[in-house]
């Protein structure tokens, strides 16, 4: 059967109309939506009707084309089950819900429901798709939310609650504003916030998806391409896989400060170039900790160091992706010892059996630092970190092992 790429708002019949627009994802935790409420059996509409006064109806305005976005907690259903108590659960929510909804409304988002673990809101700026400033708002909105992460995870982490993933998700399209009557509440219908919700799941956590009615409007504004990247995706299908939605994942561009030539001399230009390689080139560290709340807080102060860290709670999943990646694209490795799948010995030799110029750097809670260096005769002193340890003193080794 032969692809067929639609656009949302002329493919509207094929969504699947039993299930409420606000089912985040394709989850199950929500209820029937307010909307759904609202309509009568159809055997008793005239009855309901000639029931309503003018007053008492939910008006909904006419159809207009705007940005949606949805946020969401990865695999919250699992988190959840591993807090103890109600007390607890609520103020996890609180945490995640408040810091975000904070945020959209910094750069001008509304919200429209939580629902659950997430939040769905819309961009009212962005009815103009010739004026390029609400969409350029849309995008640094999207990277502000991932961003936000290191302060809501500090704020779990601080009441050992556990720390979070989540996926933003944005798109352009036709949708049906509901306002009702004697409040400013509303809610947003249509398949531009159903599809926006179903492709959050296609972002990898902590990272941004966009669909195509919003990428090409972006890429529209030719002043755009210096700042952000797209990388085209697997499109999101429906309609029995006959109709085929491109998806594409939001990134940053590096930006390269320019040179004027004419203003420079030849070594001036050489030092510039020099400075900028050297800028450029972020020291990359493959951390690796069983222990999720040690993972977080090293692995926060190593990008608050200024280094970009790949992070694995699981010994084999950090050796997999070393073997079938690039292992000399990493300057350091940062491990545990006590670990239960694999300790840290034993990932030492495999990862020498891989690159035997891997560069590794131990950090362990056990006071066995003459017992290690034993153990492994070509490492050195410097190459152990006895947790826990001050942020300092931690990037000072980090930096001192990275050749």
């Amino acid at each position: 059967m032969d692809t067929t790429y639609f656009s949302k708002a002329g493919a509207s019949d094929v969504f699947d109309d039993k299930k409420p627009v606000s089912d985040i994802a394709g989850g199950n935790k929500t209820s029937t939506s307010t909307f759904d409420k609202l309509i009568p059996d159809p055997l008793n509409l005239s009855a309901f009707q000639s029931e309503q006064n003018d007053t008492d109806r939910i008006p909904l305005t006419n159809s207009e084309k705007l940005c949606v976005s949805v946020i969401d907690i990865v695999g919250s259903t699992s988190i959840v089950s591993t807090i103890g108590n109600s007390k607890d659960i609520r103020k996890f929510y609180e945490i995640f819900l408040n810091s975000i909804a904070i945020l959209l409304m910094k750069y001008r988002a509304k919200i429209i429901k939580t629902v659950g673990d997430g939040i769905i809101s819309y961009f009212p700026d962005t009815t103009d798709t010739t004026n390029v400033q609400p969409f350029e708002n849309v995008l640094e909105c999207c990277f502000a939310q991932i961003e936000q992460r290191f302060a809501i995870n500090e704020m779990l982490a601080s009441r050992r609650l556990p720390t979070i993933r989540y996926r933003v998700s944005a798109d352009f399209g036709k949708v049906e504003r509901a306002r009702f009557g004697g409040s400013d509440s509303e809610d947003l219908f249509g398949p531009t916030v159903n599809v926006c919700s179903k492709i959050n799941l296609f972002a990898p956590p902590n990272a941004i998806v966009v669909g195509n009615d919003l990428y090409r409007i972006i890429r529209s504004f030719k002043q755009l391409d210096h700042a952000y990247k797209f990388d085209e995706m697997d499109s999101y299908y429906c309609g029995s896989g006959k109709f085929s939605y491109p998806l594409y994942s939001l990134s940053m561009k590096q930006r390269i400060t320019p040179v004027n030539p004419l203003n420079s001399s030849l070594g001036e230009i050489k030092m510039h170039a020099i400075k900028g390689i050297k800028s450029s080139r972020i020291p990359k560290i493959l951390l690796i900790d069983d222990e999720l709340d040690d993972l977080f807080v090293l692995e926060k102060l190593l990008v608050h160091g200024g280094f970009e860290v790949k992070s694995f709670s699981s010994p084999r999943e950090a050796l997999r992706h070393y073997a079938n990646g690039d292992p000399s694209s990493y300057d350091l490795v940062i491990s545990d010892i006590r670990m239960p799948e694999m300790n840290g010995f034993q990932m030492y030799h495999k990862l020498k059996a891989i690159n035997d110029d891997v560069n590794i750097l131990f950090a362990t809670c056990l006071e066995i630092a003459e017992e290690i260096l034993t153990l492994i005769p070509d490492l050195q002193p410097h190459q152990l970190i006895q947790k826990p340890v001050e942020k300092e003193k931690f990037i000072e080794i980090v930096k001192k092992n990275i050749r």
